[in-house]
């Protein structure tokens, strides 16, 4: 059983995990709210330039976009999934491997959608729906979208490295650029070369060549710990990759699936009038997806590293500080669309009176999910990031097409419009049932799991673990030494390998305190020790700038001065298996292992 830290006097608090959430949270929400903004602006123009006939198209291409996106999410958030468990194990070359795969196979299949979609380009728009006055438009926008199709593919893989390895920020600046491109490619294409809606897949792709490069640009900086490396075993990494990112690419697959199963119902129905209105509740919805997905992204990486750490704790810390700040947001984001719910339509130059009317009504209804849409997103992305993806993926089909398409099919000739509303409420309600049932059959046939998170802490039944959170101040350093080593001494662990752990602990932290946490502030180092077996594991980090304890003993051990300074580093890494620093989410990480 573990040991509790606070039977030590040790006191374990949030702060560093909740640092690190508002760290990622707002360059997160930010980037994607660029993103879903040149969006925005797209069907604005659409809107105004070619009227409803140029919003129906938008929502007929919608799902060509959304292939797209789902394999650049299964191969660049599966990559990047893989990769931040092998750094929260400490293996980098692994991490490297699986980067090199990701990019080869993203190169690969971008040829062959090419290849394949220009060849079946009069298929694909078939397929799509359209007819007469659709037609044209939407053979031009697709046609131009598989032409530049790959730039949309590899934004994926500097998108998702990024993040992983600790630069939310240069990943936000990267979004950002790729929304100002769209948008200043929108007034190229569409206002001056006067392209219509083939425009706007042209200004799409160009952006997200340009936003590759500069991905890249951003990603390979010299502290960068990513390498092109020759995978050892590729079909094994393969399947891992494709494993992690199934329930992020089939999340937009059946996002695709769903959007052209309720197109095609709104024609078959003889609804297409109101094609626009559904196409401005999907745009809108896509722009509040951006806070949600944000918030639910911003948990992924954090949650998948501290998974491959087995550090239950900040995963629980994480979807509580995750669940908590998402909740506040996008009700308030659900405030500002039943306020606005009427004015938007004629923002996209919408006139006609039905056509408003429900629009507004969709807004409404689209309102009314949001919080359940939010909470299902990160259960789901939860579990993507915790392997248990056949659960997400039952999460991502049931919520995307059965519970949205099923009832909008079966209500349409009782309720009409009103049937595709409803179905957006009604979906997020059933899907939110169905999660906990999975969850709580999963604790009754196995009760070791936790009740929601379904978390094996029996994983840590053989091993006894304290973490604890260390003040930067002389006194508190003082005292959790004194304590670790009650901690080592009740555990049985040898007395010159306790009073080296101290004395080891004790070191690091001033040293971490001086060269790395500001003087004057009231910060905090976390400690996390380990007793597995014969093996104690150690975890030092902080949010400090930038300071490696390894190479500070090897750079300053042969003089006088450093060897004084170093002596307890230098007696714990002559006994240490293992020792190493590493930057994980931007943040200081050493991991020693005696």
């Amino acid at each position: 059983m573990s040991n509790s830290s606070t039977e030590y006097g040790l006191v374990s608090n949030e702060q560093f995990v909740g640092k690190l959430v508002q760290k990622y949270l707002f360059p997160s929400i930010c980037a994607l709210l660029g993103i879903q903004a040149s969006g925005f602006v797209n069907s604005i123009l659409i809107g105004r330039i070619l009227g409803g006939t140029g919003l129906g198209v938008v929502s007929l291409v919608a799902p060509v976009s959304l292939v797209y996106y789902s394999i650049g999410s299964l191969i660049g958030v599966g990559a990047s999934i893989v990769s931040s468990i092998a750094l929260g194990k400490g293996d980098k070359e692994h991490c490297r491997q699986v980067y090199t795969q990701g990019f080869i196979i993203m190169l690969g299949v971008g040829i062959v959608l090419t290849a394949v979609g220009l060849v079946n380009l009069d298929r694909i728009v078939t397929l799509l729906g359209a007819e007469g006055d659709y037609y044209r438009h939407t053979y031009e926008y697709v046609r131009n979208y598989i032409l530049g199709g790959m730039g949309m593919l590899l934004v994926y893989i500097p998108l998702n490295y990024l993040r992983i390895t600790g630069k939310p920020r240069a990943a936000m600046v990267m979004l950002l650029f790729m929304s100002v491109a769209h948008i200043v490619g929108l007034g190229i294409f569409v206002i001056l070369l006067g392209q219509g809606v083939g425009g706007t897949a042209l200004a799409s792709v160009v952006s997200g060549i340009l936003t590759f490069f500069l991905g890249m640009v951003l990603l390979q900086d010299k502290n960068s710990i990513l390498r092109f490396r020759r995978p050892r075993d590729p079909g094994k990494q393969f399947i891992m990759l494709v494993s992690a990112g199934s329930p992020s690419a089939l999340n937009n697959i059946c996002q695709a699936l769903q959007i052209f199963c309720i197109n095609i119902l709104f024609v078959r129905m003889g609804a297409g009038m109101f094609l626009p209105s559904y196409s401005l509740v999907f745009t809108i919805s896509e722009v509040l997806l951006a806070v949600i997905l944000g918030i639910s992204q911003t948990a992924l990486p954090l949650v998948g590293i501290s998974f491959g750490e087995r550090d239950f704790r900040s995963i629980r810390i994480v979807m509580k500080k995750a669940m908590g700040i998402g909740n506040i947001i996008v009700g308030g984001c659900t405030l500002l669309l039943l306020v606005l719910h009427r004015q938007l339509g004629g923002l996209f130059g919408l006139q006609d009176p039905l056509i408003l009317r429900q629009t507004g009504i969709g807004f409404i209804f689209l309102a009314g999910s949001l919080n359940l849409s939010f909470i299902n997103n990160v259960i789901m992305n939860f579990f993507s990031a915790t392997s248990r993806t056949a659960i997400a993926n039952i999460i991502v089909v049931f919520r995307m097409v059965l519970f949205m398409v099923i009832p909008a099919y079966a209500l349409f000739p009782l309720a009409n419009v009103y049937a595709v509303w409803i179905s957006l409420v009604l979906t997020e309600f059933i899907t939110l049932s169905l999660v906990y049932l999975i969850m709580t059959i999963k604790h009754a046939k196995n009760p070791r799991l936790s009740r929601y998170l379904l978390l094996d802490d029996a994983l840590m039944e053989n091993s006894k673990v304290i973490d604890f959170s260390v003040r930067n101040t002389s006194d508190d350093v003082a005292s959790a030494s004194d304590k670790i080593t009650g901690f080592c001494e009740e555990n049985d662990i040898p007395p010159q390998k306790t009073m080296r752990i101290s004395l080891a602990i004790e070191e690091l932290i001033i040293m971490i305190n001086q060269y790395s946490l500001r003087e004057g502030s009231t910060e905090y180092t976390d400690v996390r020790i380990m007793i597995l077996g014969e093996r104690i594991v150690m975890r030092i980090r902080n949010l400090g700038k930038y300071f490696n304890p390894v190479a500070y003993y090897y750079e300053n051990k042969d003089t006088e001065e450093g060897r004084e300074k170093t002596m307890g580093i230098g007696m714990i890494l002559k006994m240490a298996q293992k020792a190493e620093y590493q930057e994980t989410f931007g943040v200081n990480n050493l991991l020693i292992t005696i």
